[in-house]
């Protein structure tokens, strides 16, 4: 069992998965409507948008992504803040990024770690509809996947297998 990153961060009864590479492949090979979060930190911001690109996942700029994604020639299928986008996601009868439908897999990535904190927590609790990964270093028990705490080259290492994996289908 993994701990939370952040000692404080205390979820309560029900506990998100580790993930593994596999596991985040699959889920993301499963969902229908998934949504990528990118959020200010921008380590993985390449990876995410060689996701997006991909898969053809919309991706929600938050924070500042919008001008970093811009500058890779990239537009953001939304710019919202992290707070906006969490309680779209917590409505059922929300439309979705590109007006699909509500997602129903949210991937988060590159969002501070104590913010990705209550949005997981938010989204657990009032929105069961979605379910949620979260791939950001620190291990975020709210979420139904996440990483284990990780080494920055760890990481990478992690998120090159999440690709291996979803190629090999």
């Amino acid at each position: 069992m993994t701990r939370a990153y952040q000692c404080a961060n205390v979820p309560g009864p029900h506990l998100g998965k580790v993930a593994t590479s596999a596991s985040v492949a699959s889920a993301i090979k499963r969902a229908e409507r998934p949504v990528l979060i990118v959020g200010s930190d921008l380590r993985h911001l390449d990876w995410a948008i060689n996701l997006a690109k991909e898969r053809n996942i919309p991706i929600v700029a938050t924070a500042h992504v919008a001008g970093a994604m811009r500058e890779k020639g990239v537009r953001p299928d939304r710019e919202m803040g992290a707070i906006e986008i969490t309680n779209l996601l917590k409505s059922p009868e929300w439309g979705g990024v590109r007006g699909e439908g509500q997602h129903d897999l949210a991937i988060f990535t590159d969002v501070l770690y104590y913010l990705e904190a209550q949005m997981l927590s938010a989204l657990k609790h009032f929105a069961p509809h979605i379910k949620t990964i979260s791939l950001t270093r620190g291990h975020q028990p709210n979420a139904d996947q996440s990483l284990p705490n990780l080494s920055e080259k760890k990481m990478d290492e992690f998120l090159a297998g999440v690709m291996e994996t979803l190629a090999e289908a």
